[in-house]
């Protein structure tokens, strides 16, 4: 510093600077704007977002309707497969009921039901577990695999619908992607018939009827699954026209 100058009327450099700064807004609150969004911007996202969630909703919504549907239609199909290499192979359409005390064989092991589960067989609540047993249960017919193969929890379960007053008997069913049961109906056995294969030591197979008739197919069997409506709906899924 030269002598004589007077510094007391020199703004001092810290002054300076923030001032320089707050002019170019580059302050602590400017920095804190710049951070973040006000309440006015975030409701104006919020509420972008919304509708954008009430457009496309309906739209996903709709594609996994018809994904769920043409899953369960090809499953139907495989089980129709399923079905007709059961009749060229016994002559007859599976029962769409198995009574208590059948001649039923366990789903675990290779032995009867009564050796595995330490009771006699429950009889079938429903006629999917009544396909079930006769398509998918691996000792069925022994020495020859089973006719359809499915998907435990996807495609065959035992946890039925409490609704429908189904309760677990270990006995699953073929169920839809819905979770519910496919249902099967098909007409009364003709007098002597027999399925020795499947159920050995039965002469009659009277009682292995639900007592309920195709009503659209007529001379084979119904098929159908409840749909996305449920039992009291009407988009069935089904193998009639």
């Amino acid at each position: 510093m030269k002598p004589g100058r007077d510094m007391r009327h020199r703004p001092a450099l810290g002054y300076g600077l923030k001032a320089a700064l707050r002019g170019r807004g580059c302050g602590p609150r400017a920095a804190a704007r710049a951070a973040g969004f006000t309440l006015v911007e975030l409701l104006v996202v919020m509420a972008i977002l919304a509708s954008l969630a009430a457009i496309l909703m309906p739209i996903v919504n709709s594609a996994r309707r018809v994904a769920k549907v043409t899953a369960t239609k090809k499953l139907l199909a495989e089980i129709e497969h399923a079905i007709d290499r059961f009749y060229q192979a016994s002559d007859y359409y599976p029962p769409d009921k198995i009574p208590s005390g059948a001649p039923a064989r366990a789903f675990s092991k290779d032995e009867a039901w009564s050796t595995v589960y330490g009771a006699n067989f429950p009889g079938t609540a429903e006629s999917s577990e009544a396909l079930y047993y006769c398509l998918a249960n691996p000792y069925v017919v022994r020495g020859q695999s089973p006719f359809l193969e499915l998907q435990a929890d996807k495609e065959s379960s035992d946890a039925h619908d409490p609704m429908n007053g189904l309760t677990q008997n270990n006995i699953p069913s073929i169920i839809d992607r819905w979770g519910r049961p496919f249902v099967y109906c098909r007409n009364p056995f003709p007098p002597g018939a027999t399925l020795p294969k499947v159920f050995p030591g039965v002469t009659s197979l009277a009682t292995y009827d639900d007592g309920k008739d195709p009503k659209h197919n007529t001379d084979t069997y119904d098929l159908w699954s409840p749909g996305p409506a449920g039992y009291g709906g009407v988009d069935w899924v089904t193998n009639w026209k």
